[in-house]
């Protein structure tokens, strides 16, 4: 062991993670992480010229030997690659990915058995002996070690989907057959055509002007002033189709995607909401452009002015004001959802953070039918089901409640014996939606 007294300065260790010849990894009493290299696995990095950001080393003499030793605050991941995080969550992935092709400038060795450093950006070569491909590296830290490479089908057992796995294709080059490598000049080239949004034109038309075109044009808008979309918020009333709408456009887009919701940054410690934040946008702005969305903003994002409102909650609503100005700043789209849009804090809500602020109330009968015709375009309906009938029918009803209608439709035909689904099974599935009280038509408006 290099540590003997449990202590580094006034840092106290709490146990071992790792021990290897040239380093340890340590848990101390506040959480963080302690990384402890040898003089001679230092010397080698920076020989390499591999802190090319920051050298976040301190040089400490142990009896009477020098070593160097950083501290990782307890939100960032400071481990093994191959040894990983088993399932880790999308956000965690896409930022590896990225650190994995910034070092990748500086150093050829294999990072399979490095030393992941997500605070300061780094994957840190050991030296050895484990020459794997950089699929492995991918494959290792995304499956918690069980994988050492991309191949299809064997990722299905991750909590990671298609999506993520395109993204990090996108950012590391990592090809697998069933995703294409692409980069945003590959997005420009290869997405011409216009992003289409069944059963929301307005939504659909607006996404096109104030995102699509920017990012397919950039030359041109840039020389009118703009140089990337502005951040955008999208409220409206449950089951309206925003979080649809926005995972068909950064599905459509292909660029790395962050979310902020209750399961990424909630803490019942205080400060550590607020730290949550700035890790997740970090991330973002590394690996830019992306997309960051916010879900149920108003979760932690409410008025600092109400009764209820404590310190922690001010911090945390300083953090993403500042944040999200940032993020704009370094090319990082920010898209933000509301139920409560009277809810959200006033200084959020100021041109400068969310410029457009677009209300998705509940379909219109056109909608409807729009969206109607294209979830059945591949399935078998019988001939006296006249969707534009239909249409007017539902009016009133979310687009999920759509969604579910037909599902339901095709579920009680199959259960009947019947090939095709049919007008009493759609009339049986509209009465078992719930009946709802009576809601105000929301229309479509830019503020």
């Amino acid at each position: 062991m290099i540590i003997h007294n449990n202590q580094i300065g006034s840092t106290k260790i709490k146990a071992m993670l790792f021990e290897y010849e040239n380093y340890e990894i340590y848990r101390t009493y506040s959480n963080a992480t302690l990384l402890i290299v040898r003089e001679k696995l230092y010397n080698k990095w920076q020989a390499e010229g591999l802190f090319f950001s920051v050298d976040p080393f301190k040089r400490i003499e142990i009896d009477m030997q020098t070593y160097y030793y950083l501290l990782s605050a307890r939100q960032f991941r400071l481990n093994i690659v191959a040894f990983g995080y088993t399932l880790c969550d999308r956000n965690a992935a896409v930022t590896f990915a990225f650190v994995l092709k910034q070092m990748r400038k500086v150093t050829a060795a294999s990072l399979y058995d490095g030393i992941y450093i997500e605070e300061y950006g780094y994957i840190l070569p050991t030296y050895t002996g484990q020459d794997m491909s950089d699929d492995a590296v991918i494959g290792a830290y995304i499956s918690g070690g069980r994988l050492t490479h991309f191949s299809d089908g064997e990722m299905d057992s991750l909590l990671l989907n298609d999506r993520v796995l395109q993204e990090i294709s996108n950012i590391t080059g990592i090809e697998r057959k069933v995703f294409p490598v692409s980069d945003i000049s590959a997005f420009r080239e290869n997405n011409k055509r216009k992003f289409c949004l069944p059963g929301r034109p307005e939504l659909e038309k607006f996404f096109n002007e104030h995102i699509v075109d920017i990012l397919n044009e950039p030359d041109r808008y840039a020389r009118l002033g703009i140089d990337f979309p502005s951040s955008v918020l999208l409220y409206g009333p449950p089951g309206c189709g925003k979080t649809y709408a926005v995972d068909r456009l950064v599905e459509y887009l292909g660029l790395p995607k962050f979310e902020i919701n209750s399961a990424t940054i909630a803490s019942p410690y205080i400060h550590d909401t607020a730290k949550k934040i700035s890790s997740v946008f970090s991330g973002a702005i590394r690996s830019a452009p992306s997309v960051v969305v916010i879900d149920e903003m108003e979760s932690y994002l409410s008025n600092r002015d109400t009764a209820d409102a404590g310190m922690h909650h001010f911090e945390e609503v300083a953090e993403f004001l500042r944040q999200i100005q940032e993020a704009q700043k370094n090319k990082v789209l920010v898209i933000a959802m509301t139920n409560m849009y009277d809810r959200i804090d006033p200084a959020i809500l100021r041109r400068g953070r969310f410029d457009h602020h677009i209300e998705v109330g509940l379909p219109s009968a056109e909608e409807i039918l729009a969206l109607l015709v294209n979830i059945t375009k591949d399935i078998a309906l019988a001939a006296d089901i006249d969707l534009d009938r239909l249409s007017h029918e539902l009016t009133g009803k979310t687009l999920a409640d759509v969604a579910f209608m037909i599902k339901e439709a095709g579920l009680l035909s199959g259960k009947n014996g019947d090939d095709v689904i049919t007008a009493d099974a759609v009339k049986n599935a509209i009465q078992s939606l719930p009946k709802q009280q009576e809601r105000r038509r929301v229309g479509f408006t830019n503020d």
